[in-house]
């Protein structure tokens, strides 16, 4: 008989992200169209790179795979950072005007998700 540990559904945590950069652009809206663009922009600057993390961080599971989790775990980690300044100088360089507020707002917003992650992928 064969016991495994199932996945934990991480994937949930990437769709509240998602959802929640959208929620707050609308609101942004409210304030002006470049505000809700720069908002969105900030929400997805910290969305993309976590899903890539958590992409990188559950492929492997298993006690005989301990190398290849820790590995892609730091490489998920590294690459998360990298991704975020990528997405942060994007946004610097192509929105104009770009609404510093908003931007960082829903980054931090976004961000705060994180807190709530065990609980969002029922850990």
């Amino acid at each position: 008989m064969s016991h495994t540990i199932k996945r934990p559904p991480v994937f949930r945590i990437t769709l509240i992200q998602l959802g929640l950069s959208g929620l707050i652009s609308v609101l942004f809206l409210l304030r002006s169209q470049d505000a809700a663009i720069s908002a969105l922009a900030g929400g997805l600057i910290c969305a993309i790179p976590n899903a890539y993390f958590i992409h990188k961080a559950f492929k492997y599971s298993g006690a005989q795979q301990v190398s290849y989790v820790l590995r892609s775990f730091y490489q998920g980690g590294t690459w998360k950072m990298v991704l975020t300044a990528i997405g942060f100088a994007a946004a610097y360089k192509l929105i104009h005007p770009l609404d510093f507020l908003a931007l960082f707002s829903a980054f931090v917003a976004v961000q705060a998700v994180n807190f709530f992650a065990s609980k969002i992928a029922n850990l």
